[in-house]
C-alpha cells in the first residue's frame, strides 16, 4: 500500500493512501491449518464471510485522505498518484467525498517519516 502525507491550505497534515477492496475482503479470516486464530480475528459467521457491497465507482479502489478522525475518499485512483505534486493531491482532497465515521474510528497511524 502506497502512502503520502500532504498539508492542506490551512496547514493541516493529511495522510493519503490507496485502498483496494479486494485486499480487505477476508482480512478477519484465519487459516484453520494453524493452531490458533490471530488476535483480533473474528470467528466465521457462516460458510463464507459476506463480501462488502460497494458503489460502482469504488470497486477498483480509491485514495483515502485522513486528518485526525476526518476521512475522505477520492475515486478512481489516478495512475502513478504517488508521483503527483502536492498541489494536485490538494485539489483531489478538496473534491474527495467525506466518509462517515465508523463505529470504531481508530485513526490510522502515520507512516510518513
Amino acid at each position: 500500500m502506497a502512502n503520502r502525507q500532504i498539508k492542506d491550505q490551512h496547514g493541516t497534515a493529511w495522510d493519503v493512501w490507496d485502498v483496494f477492496p479486494r485486499d480487505a475482503v477476508g482480512q478477519s479470516a484465519y487459516d484453520r491449518r494453524t493452531p490458533a486464530r490471530p488476535v483480533g480475528a473474528t470467528a466465521p459467521t457462516g460458510p463464507t464471510d459476506p463480501v462488502p457491497m460497494l458503489a460502482s465507482e469504488l470497486e477498483q479502489g480509491w485514495l483515502c485522505f485522513q486528518a485526525g478522525t476526518e476521512r475522505r475518499r477520492f475515486a478512481p485512483i489516478p495512475p502513478q498518484w504517488t508521483e503527483l505534486p502536492d498541489g494536485v493531491l490538494r485539489v483531489m482532497l478538496d473534491i474527495a467525498a467525506p466518509v462517515a465515521p465508523s463505529i470504531d474510528p481508530s485513526p490510522r497511524p502515520s507512516t510518513a517519516e
